[in-house]
């Protein structure tokens, strides 16, 4: 098991104007998965580039932003996913007067990285590759509980199934394990509480992340009286395959 705390995590500048805290990659033991906490300061934007061995999940949590992905140019916000499939060029800008907050995702513990030309942008509208929030609903996942799946074969994923789940005060989803991947939690809200193995009772805050490895028992719930919000990452397709367990 592994839980990283988010303020004791390593910062980096990828690029000017921007800190990137990595949460989940080799370094932190996970061996599927690379999940990044990334902000980013008004006005500023990254290069065009692509990951040539990976595709990119990337979702806003916060900040009025402009993407580039493939030969579209067009504006996202809160709640917003966008999906670049690998060796797909896409870049990023804070349009907003705030800081902006990100979670990037990769299926991949090294995630390779080339920057290239930006190419002419055709079209001012979202590819297929991007969830809208205001274009979708979310679902009943178990009582209390309700879903977003944002990223998955739908968006033309290859191999990431990202999903945002909230959590009314008292709600709990059924302990599981995954026979053949790891999982990522990431606390995005609130106070939440993870199972793990024989434990029982482990405190995630928000901007914690907790990854399981392949077969061990987990699940998450919210013994907290507030809403708590989760990101569920998962290196492969949806459905990922998954037993219930006690």
């Amino acid at each position: 098991m592994t839980i990283n705390r988010r303020s004791t995590q390593e910062k980096v500048e990828p690029f000017i104007g921007a800190e990137l805290v990595k949460m989940a990659d080799a370094s932190t033991g996970s061996k599927m998965m690379t999940v990044a906490d990334l902000t980013v300061e008004p006005g500023i934007s990254s290069s065009y580039h692509k990951h040539p061995n990976s595709e990119e999940s990337i979702f806003v949590v916060k900040g009025d932003m402009e993407f580039r992905v493939g030969n579209h140019r067009f504006a996202a916000s809160s709640g917003d996913c966008i999906l670049a499939p690998k060796g797909t060029g896409h870049g990023l800008k804070n349009v907003g007067s705030s800081v902006a907050r990100l979670i990037c995702v990769y299926p991949v513990i090294n995630p390779e990285r080339e920057e290239i030309q930006d190419p002419e942008f055709k079209f001012n509208t979202p590819p297929d590759s991007v969830f809208v929030r205001s274009q979708n609903e979310n679902f009943e996942f178990f009582p209390g509980i309700s879903r977003y799946d944002m990223v998955g074969d739908f968006l033309g994923s290859e191999s990431t199934y990202f999903s945002e789940l909230t959590f009314a005060p008292g709600s709990i989803a059924p302990n599981h394990f995954h026979p053949a991947h790891e999982e990522s939690m990431f606390c995005l809200e609130g106070n939440l509480t993870a199972v793990y193995d024989n434990e029982d009772a482990i405190d995630l805050d928000e901007g914690d992340i907790f990854t399981c490895e392949i077969g061990i028992r987990h699940g998450i719930y919210n013994r907290s009286n507030k809403v708590g919000k989760l990101l569920a990452i998962h290196p492969v397709l949806n459905p990922p395959p998954r037993i219930d367990v006690d």
